[in-house]
């Protein structure tokens, strides 16, 4: 729910539907889990940070707890892991209360926390007080951990100690947790995917053309074009065929299954 203008919205309405449908899905698993970890992968523009805040919306709707964060390449405030564990409990402290009295106390005890490595400050201001949370109530709804752009931090090491240090913990059984990463197929987060206790806890989804893209491209730009016809100071010169099928395909497939593309035609 950032203000800054340069986020990703949420999904076209009705656009979307299977792949938000199968990690829905995958956060509300009735059945015996056995992958704790998501990895949501695409080519840039295909949507991702799109979905994950479709998903954040989501789970918010149907209160299941959900601790986010969104990387972006040219935000100063975004682009590296120094603000990722603060953001984190903030919103553990809104969306759990009973974490309070267990948090904020460790805070106290050392100012100088959010310095540590990343490590030291998952373990110490969010695990362990998960941990001790459990040992204190018998039902706790699943929460989920949602990390988007994970390319987009600007140290690859980081970017692997993430995977790894959330990834231990969701799969430690420790706390009924589970963790959505979604990214570009980059050379060293498919090699920290795959590495061997990784790989078999984790669900891969790509972005490609099994989802049918072009479908809900072509719903998006239907939608935008009426809402152009409708809005737009000139919309009255406008003929009930504008823009002509052809021209409306001939964006679906330049778009090659990319939102962004259709999306900068819109603004354009």
């Amino acid at each position: 729910d950032s203000q800054e203008h340069v986020d990703a919205p949420k999904c076209h309405p009705n656009t979307r539907k299977a792949v938000l449908e199968q990690i829905m899905n995958w956060i509300i698993l009735t059945i015996t889990r056995v992958q704790w970890v998501l990895w949501l992968n695409g080519a840039a523009g295909a949507g991702k940070s799109a979905i994950g805040r479709s998903i954040v919306e989501l789970c918010i709707e149907r209160n299941i707890p959900i601790a986010r964060f969104f990387f972006f390449r040219t935000d100063s405030t975004r682009n590296n892991i120094k603000p990722l564990v603060a953001t984190l409990v903030h919103q553990l402290l809104q969306s759990i209360p009973d974490l309070k009295p267990i948090i904020i106390p460790r805070i106290e005890s050392d100012s100088l926390i959010f310095t540590k490595s990343l490590k030291t400050q998952f373990e110490f201001l969010i695990f362990g007080p998960l941990h001790e949370l459990k040992r204190s109530f018998i039902h706790l709804n699943t929460l989920v951990f949602l990390f988007d752009g994970v390319d987009e931090c600007d140290d690859k090491d980081d970017q692997a100690d993430l995977i790894r240090i959330v990834t231990d913990f969701v799969r430690s059984n420790n706390f009924p947790a589970i963790a959505f990463f979604a990214s570009r197929n980059e050379a060293q987060l498919t090699a920290a995917f795959r590495s061997p206790e990784v790989t078999n806890i984790t669900l891969r989804l790509p972005l490609d053309g099994h989802y049918l893209p072009d479908n809900d491209i072509r719903l998006f730009l239907s939608d935008s074009f009426s809402k152009i016809k409708t809005t737009h100071p000139f919309g009255h010169f406008l003929d009930d065929n504008w823009p002509a099928l052809a021209e409306v395909e001939e964006i679906v497939v330049k778009s090659s299954g990319q939102f962004i593309y259709a999306s900068v035609v819109i603004k354009f």
